[in-house]
């Protein structure tokens, strides 16, 4: 039964996705070592008044896994030095908040098919991991990935212009289809969601931690 319901919620989660429209899928690499496919999704045409379709603003940002294992300081590296590229320090110290939690939602090493989404929800940024919300993050943080990835001077060149649309048609179309193909398990999705009731426990022992160092200044 919890399978079944699981299989459930991925196939509303495909519809709900279907809402935005594909902008592009490119490779997130470095030194020619693949990370991550990743998609961006601007909402449809038409949607937006007075704004073309490159002026849009982001819906959702996805990252699937192609290595076979990154660990959760990997993942905060592979990061820190995209933004490096891109922005002053300030600009990290002003979205800190935002930034740890995003690194703190990864528990243990990411695997292949893995599925990360952040997604435009209102006022604030939606964070998926394999179809479960582990975060809500501020409304900027979405724009905040998305224009460090495709910043005049980009991070990842090939990985700007797979974003934005711009790769040949045929390799556009093969990164696509890999995309496509690449699902986590029934039992993969079962294990990242006990890394949020991790999440949980940590931030009542934060809560409680805070209350009794409170009570004991009184």
């Amino acid at each position: 039964m919890r399978n079944l319901l699981t299989v459930v919620a991925a196939l509303i989660w495909s519809l709900q996705m279907q809402a935005a429209e594909l902008q592009g899928v490119g490779l997130f690499q470095t030194l020619n070592k693949p990370w991550f496919l990743t998609a961006l999704y601007t909402a449809p045409v038409g949607t937006e008044s007075h704004e073309s379709a490159s002026a849009v603003a982001p819906q959702r940002l996805e990252f699937k896994v192609v290595e076979e294992k990154i660990s959760a300081y990997r993942f905060r590296q592979l990061w820190q030095e995209a933004f490096a590229v891109v922005h002053s320090d300030d600009v990290w110290t002003t979205h800190a908040a935002d930034l740890n939690a995003f690194f703190d939602l990864v528990k243990g090493p990411l695997q292949a098919n893995d599925h990360l989404i952040v997604e435009h929800d209102g006022d604030a940024a939606v964070v998926t991991l394999n179809y479960r919300e582990h975060a809500r993050l501020s409304s900027a943080f979405l724009p905040l990935l998305v224009s460090t990835l495709t910043a005049r001077i980009a991070p990842i060149p090939e990985l700007k212009a797979g974003l934005m649309g711009e790769l040949p048609a045929t390799e556009a179309k093969s990164l696509l289809l890999q995309y496509d193909r690449g699902e986590p398990s029934l039992r993969r999705i079962a294990e990242t969601a006990r890394w949020l009731r991790q999440h949980i426990t940590v931030q009542a022992s934060a809560a409680a931690d805070r209350q009794a160092a409170q009570v004991s200044s009184l």
